[in-house]
Formats: structure tokens, sequence, C-alpha cells
């Protein structure tokens, strides 16, 4: 007889989550990126209702608390670590988006033993100097005016998309309006001085898909390409027409890629 049993609640760290447990099934961590909340993986929990899954909320965003004067990749790890041994899991399947791919690929080279697998996702590597200098001007500019909302849509998905979903654009709108400006720029400052010798990529020893956008601007294919030469074995798939939230826009085409790998 299959178990499915939905709980959300806190951890002991003040962690916000929401499990989807299926009985005997390898649970699946989803993380989302910066400024955003669990919400963006809807469509992916809800494709993968078979399995345990698991969205929660990082340090400094939406639910969860921050108690953090800065915050990095070790503290994010952490947060996850606490988790699992809170909800008594051994071993997950990891999905991190952007930031949230960062930290996946911190835990996944020092937790070694705990990851089924790896997907990064819509995930930063080898920034030119142009690209990290892009990076440091947005920082500055959304330190004093936070996120002009409108132009973050238009950067993370197809405008035809947004007019055909208002619901979305909205939603996305709410999560960025949600966040508290000074808490939300400690892990957007993380993000944007971000340096590849902060991560041990070469020590990802787990199956590890490589997946982002085709028109994805920040997190470019050429990024998720040179990537895959440094993680050992690891596979490259590029989303057509996918922009950076193409996981909620390119729901089917991303939940088939993610579906296939797991299944592998």
């Amino acid at each position: 007889k299959v178990i499915y049993l939905m709980l959300e609640g806190l951890d002991d760290q003040g962690t916000y989550f929401q499990i989807h447990e299926v009985g005997n099934t390898m649970p699946i961590v989803f993380i989302h990126g910066v400024g955003l909340s669990h919400e963006i993986w809807n469509p992916q929990v809800e494709f993968f209702k078979k399995q345990t899954t698991i969205t929660y909320d990082l340090f400094c965003h939406g639910r969860s608390t921050c108690t953090f004067n800065e915050i990095g990749f070790e503290d994010f790890s952490n947060q996850i670590n606490e988790l699992l041994q809170f909800l008594k899991i051994q071993k997950a399947i990891l999905v991190g988006f952007s930031l949230g791919g960062l930290i996946a690929a911190h835990f996944a080279s020092t937790y070694t033993k705990k990851i089924e697998k790896l997907i990064l996702f819509g995930t930063i590597y080898g920034r030119t100097d142009e690209e990290q200098t892009a990076a440091l001007k947005r920082y500055e500019d959304v330190s004093k005016n936070f996120f002009d909302i409108q132009s973050q849509l238009t950067r993370w998905f197809n405008q035809d998309y947004l007019d055909k979903n208002p619901k979305i654009a909205e939603m996305i709108s709410r999560i960025l309006n949600e966040n508290d400006h000074e808490e939300f720029l400690k892990s957007y400052k993380l993000l944007s001085y971000f340096k590849d010798s902060m991560i041990a990529f070469d020590e990802i020893s787990s199956p590890t898909l490589i997946i982002t956008g085709e028109n994805e601007v920040g997190s470019t294919p050429k990024m998720s390409k040179d990537m895959g030469t440094v993680i050992k074995g690891s596979k490259v798939q590029i989303i057509k027409e996918g922009k950076h939230l193409c996981g909620i826009e390119c729901a089917a085409d991303v939940n088939k890629a993610f579906e296939g790998f797991i299944n592998e």
C-alpha cells in the first residue's frame, strides 16, 4: 500500500518546508532562486506527485527565518542538511535553480553521500569579465532601488507568455514584493559576487544534469556547457526557447527532461 501524506511547517532552524510524501520513493528536494520562494516549483510538485517532493524557503526568503548578518554557501548547505535530518531523510535527489543551483552544487561537493542525483538548473558558471561587471552593476542598482519587477519579468519570461498568463506574472511580482529588502540583499550579494572557486565543482561525483533555457541571458547555454566539462560524467540539456523561469513557462519540456534523467 502506498502512503500519501502532505505536511508543512518549520524545522528546528526555522526553515519553512512542504513535503508531499509518497511511501518508498526517493525524495526530490527543490531549491528556489534568489528573491523567490518554494512556490515556483508548483508545476514540478504536481508533475512528480507519485514521488516524494520537498520544497522549502531559503533562509531570508518566504516564511523561513533570517538570523544572519552575512550569508554564505555553507549556511545554505547546512540548511539543507538540517532539513533532511529533521525529515529523517538519508539521501535525496537535489534540484537547484539559479542561486539554488549554486547551493545544490555546494551541497553536492560537501555532502557527497547524501546525494542520489543532482540537477543544476539555470546555474551560472565561468562568467566573463563583462558578465561579472553587469552582475555587480545589477547588485548596485537593486541595493538602491530594489528590483524593477517589470524588467525582471521580461528577463525571466518570454513576453508572449506573460501576456497570456497574467496570474503567473502576478504570483512572481507578489513573491518579489514580499521580500524584506535588507534580508534579500544578503543572498543577492552572494550571487552577484559569485566566483567559480567558491564551489569545488570538480568534487561533485553524483550523476548530474545541467540544464538551462536556450534564450537565457544570465545563466547562458555556454555556461552550462562549460560547467559540463568540469563535472565528471554530467549531461547538459538546453530547453528550446526557454528563458530564466522556463521551469514555469516551459514546464512540460523541463519536467520531461527532469523525469528522463531521474529515471535513467
